[in-house]
């Protein structure tokens, strides 16, 4: 199956705010970090002809996704990636957690950092 992780950050996006709208914020939070890692796979893969496929999660993806970019051919993005708060404290494993594990701080701020990696990765203008 062919990953289409451009459609996916904008669902993911999209969805994590209804969740947040409901004060979901568990499940929205999730959404949002998966939002956040297919922008970063999409903006990677949308400059590397050379890289297939592109795999990993939070907080290893930053690194993988560094060195595939190799700071010169995406600065927008790159320097996105070298925040050291990048999407901090979100975790894969995040998805079997407890109830009331995330607060609406921690989701605004995974939202406005996936918001704008989508907007690095130009999946939106």
């Amino acid at each position: 199956m062919e990953e289409k992780f451009a459609s996916a950050a904008i669902r993911h996006f999209e969805d994590a705010d209804t969740l947040a709208t409901a004060e979901r914020l568990d499940g929205a939070g999730h959404l949002v970090g998966f939002s956040a890692e297919c922008a970063i796979k999409h903006g990677v893969l949308s400059l590397r002809d050379d890289v297939s496929s592109l795999h990993g999660h939070f907080p290893d993806l930053i690194d993988i996704a560094k060195r595939h970019l190799k700071q010169r051919l995406h600065h927008g993005l790159y320097t996105i990636l070298k925040n050291p708060a990048l999407m901090q404290g979100w975790k894969v494993e995040g998805r079997y957690s407890e109830d009331g594990t995330i607060t609406q701080q921690q989701y605004d701020m995974w939202r406005h950092q996936a918001r704008t990696l989508i907007y690095a990765a130009r999946l939106r203008g």
